[in-house]
């Protein structure tokens, strides 16, 4: 049966077309002139990529995605004291840790609220993902192996893997062989379950699945960059909110969803392309959280701003 639309409908159509088309045109031009080779080294993702191998950009973007949260500058600290501990191979350092031997070595290690013990829980994890899927990669994947890229529910996929992935061998480092809910190590793995934005495994996932760019790391092949959801900090949620993408005011799992729609109707196929940037131009201070005419004038998107 034909769908017969009302006149309203139609002309509310063509707004939202015309804004999308006027949201990406001045977006595309930004990105354009983005200079990110700027901004590498105050991201965490330079810590990814110093390594040529795959399999080392794989444990390396998990371990340092982890820890990305906090100052930016603690973050870059920590991230390069826990990789210390795996020396130049961290995908083969990690498949031999052993919780008896090697958890002294982590000693003094802390970020945050997370501790040596946590990081060697961590390694541990990582190792039995290895061994039992032979990648993290399969290891995400396991519970919807067969379906087609397209189809993937990340929502989904993430609940699995975190599950997956705290279900591994808790015996060894904690005394009643169970881990409590209260355990630090389960701040690493964070599940949209409970609302949250999942931030920093989403932003895992755009390392791996999107194309190497000179920032992303295009390790994952199984994925398309279209199953990607935003990264959800706060410099995106209040760019978003500026630029009309969200209305919501928590930042939680729906804030990062809503965005994401937004950026898939500006490209279907690669909509994190614009993450990056944006992120960026609030890290830098460039886009302030009041109004500033002296910096707000010099902003490439002015033009689709509305602070």
């Amino acid at each position: 049966m034909d769908i017969v639309k009302e006149p309203g409908d139609i002309e509310q159509s063509g707004r939202n077309w015309g804004r999308s088309q006027f949201l990406k045109h001045h977006l595309d031009a930004f990105l354009e002139g983005f200079q990110k080779e700027r901004h590498m080294d105050n991201d965490p993702v330079r810590h990814v990529r110093r390594y040529d191998d795959p399999r080392d950009r794989e444990v390396a973007g998990l371990i340092t995605s982890a820890l990305s949260y906090g100052n930016v500058k603690i973050i870059l600290a920590s991230v390069e004291r826990a990789l210390s501990f795996l020396g130049a191979h961290p995908a083969e350092a990690v498949a031999a840790f052993h919780p008896q031997t090697d958890m002294k070595r982590l000693r003094g290690f802390y970020h945050r609220f997370n501790t040596s013990r946590d990081l060697a829980v961590f390694f541990w994890m990582i190792r039995r993902a290895l061994e039992d899927y032979g990648s993290i990669e399969n290891a995400f994947l396991s519970r919807l192996s067969g379906l087609p890229a397209d189809a993937l529910d990340t929502g989904a996929a993430m609940d699995h893997f975190s599950s997956l992935m705290l279900g591994f061998g808790h015996e060894r480092f904690y005394p009643k062989g169970e881990l409590a809910r209260r355990a630090a190590v389960r701040f690493f793995l964070p599940t949209p379950v409970d609302g949250s934005a999942c931030k920093r495994m989403n932003l895992y996932l755009r390392w791996m699945v999107r194309r190497d760019d000179g920032v992303d790391c295009g390790v994952w092949t199984a994925l398309t960059p279209r199953s990607l959801v935003i990264p959800l900090d706060t410099h995106i949620a209040r760019i978003s909110s500026y630029i009309g993408f969200t209305d919501r005011k928590s930042p939680g799992w729906a804030m990062a969803l809503d965005i994401t729609r937004q950026l898939r109707a500006l490209d279907a196929e690669d909509p994190l392309q614009y993450d990056f940037a944006l992120c960026h131009l609030g890290i830098a201070g460039d886009c302030p959280r009041k109004r500033d005419p002296k910096k707000c004038v010099k902003c490439p998107i002015l033009p689709v701003c509305h602070l």
